[in-house]
């Protein structure tokens, strides 16, 4: 693999080979982006160009530099990430990293350190890296992979140069479920039409049964009445198999998902609300949707979109789980029949 299989990011490509065949290279850098739309996959194949022994603007694949850094073996490119069960990036991970920063390359004229979900990182660890990109090592470059800009402080982000990632199209998700994970065509368009440009969102939705679920979840939505809020909570754990999981970070993972089924179903009520002319998701629900939508007025759907947003939000901030999705659901339930209050 090389540049040329990385999808939609053809601006970043050309301005690395520029800076690589020029060496221009800065020695900080925050590659942002939402999650699975080729980040941490462009960082190893820049680590690659960058080391390749055949000095060009793309890695050959073929020399022994690069067939160890496709292995995970080679001794002057190093990754940091949280560790298992950990959310956040520990101070002793980032004092090894400057251990490791400061003695010289073993085969190479750079070391390379890809920091994974870097805005994991907490304050002794911010500080901690801070003091290493204020004062970098000549052969150092390091790359912080992280999905939310807001979540990395400000001393880190002003000596960084910093590199956004877009989603991939819907077509480029399509293409490559289709003809990588051997989906067929009518199951790829729809995850790929809710992947928000993400294929490892996609791959994951797929070997979940994602699209069954959604389905499930908007026929019974469609059934709920003002005081089913605890029973409907507890059917949502045990569809999604929640309690089932035993890491926690997994649980988040599948309660995030779930969450965001809900976003999506409102979403196309509101659409339907509004005629705006955009397409649906639930195409099979579409005359319901539009009946249903007559009862709710903007205000209520707009009400009810920002409570999922919170929740997700909350979810992000260790909430209670279980409590979490009560609540929501009970908020939900209340606006749809016409609380005011909530």
């Amino acid at each position: 693999m090389s540049f040329k299989n990385i999808f939609c990011q053809d601006r970043i490509v050309n301005l690395f080979q520029k800076a690589i065949v020029h060496d221009h290279l800065a020695h900080a850098y925050i590659f942002a982006g939402q999650e699975g739309i080729g980040k941490t996959l462009f960082s190893k194949e820049l680590a690659k160009t960058i080391f390749c022994q055949h000095a060009r603007a793309d890695a050959c694949d073929t020399c022994s530099h690069c067939q160890r850094i496709t292995n995970d073996n080679f001794p002057d490119l190093f990754f940091v990430l949280p560790e298992k069960n950990s959310r956040t990036i520990k101070i002793e991970q980032l004092r090894h990293l400057q251990d490791v920063l400061h003695v010289k390359p073993l085969e190479s004229k750079y070391k390379i350190a890809i920091i994974q979900s870097a805005d994991k990182m907490n304050e002794e660890s911010s500080n901690c890296l801070l003091k290493t990109l204020e004062e970098p090592p000549s052969h150092a470059i390091i790359i912080l992979i992280v999905t939310s800009l807001e979540s990395v402080r400000e001393t880190v982000r002003s000596r960084c140069q910093i590199i956004r990632f877009f989603p991939l199209s819907m077509i480029v998700v399509k293409d490559i479920l289709v003809n990588s994970f051997h989906l067929d065509e009518k199951q790829a368009e729809q995850l790929a039409c809710i992947s928000n440009g993400s294929i490892e969102r996609a791959a994951l939705l797929s070997s979940t049964h994602a699209l069954d679920k959604k389905n499930w979840l908007v026929d019974r939505i469609l059934t709920l009445g003002m005081n089913d809020n605890l029973t409907f909570s507890k059917e949502l754990l045990d569809k999604w198999n929640i309690q089932d999981l035993e890491i926690l970070e997994e649980k988040r993972s599948q309660v995030k998902e779930l969450i965001l089924s809900f976003l999506l179903y409102y979403r196309d009520l509101l659409i339907c609300k509004i005629q705006s002319g955009m397409p649906v998701y639930h195409t099979n629900w579409r005359n319901t949707l539009t009946s249903k939508c007559q009862v709710l007025s903007e205000e209520v759907l707009f009400r009810i979109i920002q409570v999922i947003k919170t929740s997700l939000e909350q979810l992000d901030h260790n909430a209670n789980i279980a409590l979490l999705l009560e609540n929501m659901i009970t908020k939900i339930l209340r606006l749809q029949f016409g609380d005011r209050t909530v």
